[in-house]
């Protein structure tokens, strides 16, 4: 999509600095990297938000085009942003819908040399706001990789909530974990650090395995990010848990999405995307 490059102030080079529910796929194909590596991207592309909508979810599009990972992980989808994401996606990713008959809900993008073994959406026992584990068992050049994408219980009020669904998803990694599996968990978990404070045998927070980089701490940050509100809360509410089954030795890590759109002025989301590149 050259020319959306239009809509940013600069280019993407610089920027960084600064019960079981039925889920729904379709698929492309394409040719793998030589080198046994995986990056995954994880953005809350904040579809809820009616504001420059159009020209916000075009520029997530055109994000993850050009960066161009190979899993993305993507919360606050709506049934009316389906559409737009298959006609620019579409022909790169294989699409995966958590709960299209929800008002909002995650989606997990797959490049199609990741072969989809099987997909399904299981709602939390207990949510007010509808949220649920989008799990996904894939293989990469026949190694098992799996998947758990998730958007977390919102506001601080509702941590007693969010407490009992990061546990749900940590027994899930544990039922995965046979030792030979690489396993991915992440999205817009909501937390606070004194809600995760420990993590199951062998798995790793990936800001943190990548060297805790200060810069990239951040993922919902109104002292730089102006979408909503301008303040000073910085929370790490966007996250990547994974154990890589001793496949990779190494980890980066970075931000995505900090560039302003120039005909509105404001980011493509109020959270930042964050990007992983395990090797």
């Amino acid at each position: 999509m050259p020319a959306l490059d239009r809509f940013f102030s600069y280019t993407l080079e610089t920027k960084g600095e600064t019960n079981s529910t039925e889920a729904s796929s379709e698929f492309p194909t394409s040719e793998p990297n030589d080198d046994f590596s995986l990056t995954v991207m994880s953005w809350n592309i904040d579809g809820l938000d009616e504001n420059n909508l159009t020209i916000r979810f075009t520029a997530v599009c055109y994000i993850i085009s050009k960066i161009s990972a190979d899993v993305v992980f993507l919360q606050e989808m709506t049934p009316d942003l389906v559409p737009q994401v298959r006609k620019n996606l579409s022909g790169e990713y294989s699409i995966l819908v958590a709960t299209p008959n929800l008002p909002y809900f995650t989606v997990v993008l797959l490049k199609p040399f990741i072969e989809l073994i099987s997909h399904k959406a299981i709602p939390y026992r207990r949510s007010g706001m509808g949220r649920s584990m989008q799990l996904v068992e894939t293989s990469l050049r026949g190694r098992k990789v799996m998947l758990l994408n998730t958007h977390l219980e919102s506001m601080k009020e509702h941590s007693d909530i969010r407490l009992t669904q990061i546990q749900e998803c940590f027994k899930q990694l544990v039922e995965w974990d046979d030792g030979k599996t690489v396993i991915v968990f992440g999205g817009d978990l909501n937390a606070r650090d004194s809600e995760i404070c420990e993590l199951p045998p062998g798995f790793e927070d990936a800001w943190i395995a990548a060297g805790s980089r200060p810069k990239f701490r951040f993922t919902w940050d109104t002292l730089l990010n102006n979408n909503k509100v301008t303040g000073k809360a910085r929370c790490r509410f966007d996250r990547i848990i994974y154990k890589s089954a001793g496949i990779f030795s190494g980890v980066d890590f970075s931000l995505e999405g900090q560039n302003r759109i120039r005909t509105s002025l404001c980011f493509p989301s109020d959270h930042w995307a964050i990007l992983v590149h395990f090797h």
